[in-house]
């Protein structure tokens, strides 16, 4: 890729919210979930693929374990445009392009300036997570794709086996949802204003053997558009979601990446900033299975077909400006 090419595109892009900071510039200390950061450190041309042990940071980011206190920076809501006229484009090296196309795609491996949870919320990470479990576990998978910020504390006053949400809970998840996901490398627009936003019953349709919900209108009338031009083969592997299953979700890719923030946001848009919550969706290949969330579902004939309609156009293509990993399956609603 042309970098200039690259590079104009990247600070003109009107869907990047950047928050007034370059992407590669670490933010100033302040008061946070994640734990201060150490050093830019330049990456090696070939990621690392060893997992730290639990929660603890990589050597190069040692230094920087002690936690601090307080409530993160929220993420703006307006998306902020820059543009070239503003930026010296050219102040960025190339080696700070192939760093974030390098993250981007190798997204599941370890950087040395990835971004961590701080260490202080290890448990209570693992604790909220396991809490949206039972919730999830007692109303049902589906039910469970629309509820409520205000629904599931209320599930759980109601429900003994889902126990009531404690004040340090609704505090961690709160802080979740309103920091700023720039600050570890997720630069998409924030979709919802509020945690506790919610999706009205009568505007969603639920598809039938997917356990899943599209939101009539647009998002129907394109799932049915593609599924009669390609065929019963395409099914429908995530619709629409509601603030509490995008949290559920972020917060068990943290767990699942020890607490890597910016590895996990590679992955998955953190919570209030999925666009799954106005309309997106997930499509894949009857048999394929868990494949059908890797790069591999661009190489079936299914995907060919629907790249080749004209009509679809998918959310976080190759080399996107959301440091997000190229996502084949996801069909973006303008």
């Amino acid at each position: 890729m042309n970098k200039r090419a690259f590079l104009e595109g990247f600070f003109t892009a009107s869907t990047v919210a950047f928050g007034g900071h370059f992407m590669w510039q670490r933010v100033s200390q302040q008061d946070s979930l994640i734990a201060p950061a150490a050093p830019i450190a330049r990456e090696s041309s070939t990621p690392t693929t060893q997992k730290p042990d639990a929660f603890e940071l990589t050597p190069v980011e040692l230094e920087a374990t002690q936690p601090i206190q307080g409530i993160p920076t929220p993420a703006p809501v307006t998306e902020v445009v820059s543009s070239s006229n503003d930026i010296n484009i050219e102040s960025l090296s190339d080696d700070e392009v192939d760093s974030y196309l390098r993250k981007i795609r190798n997204f599941d491996a370890i950087f040395a300036s990835d971004i961590y949870l701080d260490p202080r919320y290890e448990s209570m990470l693992i604790n909220t997570a396991a809490h949206m479990s039972r919730v999830e576990s007692y109303i049902g998978h589906g039910n469970f794709n629309l509820m409520s910020f205000d629904e599931m504390l209320q599930s759980g006053r109601n429900f003994s086996y889902i126990g009531a949400f404690g004040p340090e809970e609704l505090n961690f998840l709160e802080e979740v949802f309103f920091a700023n996901p720039s600050r570890y490398g997720f630069f998409g627009k924030k979709i919802s204003r509020e945690i506790t936003e919610s999706i009205a019953r009568n505007e969603v349709a639920k598809i039938e053997d997917s356990g899943h919900f599209l939101l009539r209108g647009e998002s129907l009338k394109l799932y049915d558009q593609i599924k009669n031009d390609v065929g019963d083969e395409v099914i429908l592997t995530s619709g629409v979601r509601s603030i509490v299953k995008q949290m559920h979700l972020f917060l068990a890719k943290t767990i699942e990446a020890n607490g890597n923030l910016s590895r996990a946001s590679r992955s998955l848009a953190p919570p209030g900033h999925s666009y799954h919550g106005v309309g997106d969706f997930d499509i894949g290949k009857i048999g394929l299975g868990e494949r059908n969330f890797t790069a591999d579902f661009s190489t079936t004939e299914e995907y060919k077909r629907i790249a080749g309609l004209g009509y679809v156009d998918i959310r976080y293509p190759t080399d996107n400006l959301f440091g997000v990993r190229f996502e084949p399956w996801h069909i973006k609603i303008s």
